[in-house]
């Protein structure tokens, strides 16, 4: 299980090196492989490639042709990488992404408990003081049993 938010540091030849903390946690992943996308082009996921492969099953299940999973799957297609971690840690992120995402230099990995977000941190924090948890989001939180 991921958890929490870490610093991090995209290089000049674009690979994000995970921090270690997230590192040790990460779901393990035949020869190192993630899933480097995007669902909304404001940020990287990096999925290990067995949590991404039980997403993609639920995308093939009937029905296929529902306009919501067609826009998933555009939006992880068109920013989708298959990427090897180095030895180091390092992972590139795909040039679209990371310039519609605006990721570059100093940027914020947050853990979503099975993947990892890579964000401006700028943009992230914008978003959060523009889209607040509110009270109606609590009351369906609490209606989860959160």
């Amino acid at each position: 299980m991921l958890w929490g938010s870490c610093p991090a540091k995209i290089d000049e030849k674009f690979r994000l090196k995970i921090p270690v903390k997230f590192r040790r946690d990460l779901p393990e992943t035949e020869d190192s492989t993630y899933f480097v996308t995007s669902d909304d082009g404001k940020c990287a996921q990096i999925y290990p490639i067995p949590v991404w492969e039980q997403i993609a099953q639920k995308l093939q299940t009937p029905p296929r042709m529902v306009p919501a999973k067609l826009k998933l799957l555009k939006f992880t297609s068109y920013y989708g990488m298959l990427a090897q971690m180095d030895p180091q840690g390092r992972i590139l992120i795909p040039q679209t992404l990371r310039e519609d995402a605006k990721i570059s230099g100093d940027v914020i990995v947050m853990a979503k408990n099975d993947h990892l977000e890579v964000w401006n941190n700028e943009i992230i924090r914008q978003s959060m003081k523009d889209e607040p948890l509110t009270d109606n989001d609590r009351e369906k939180l609490a209606d989860q049993g959160i």
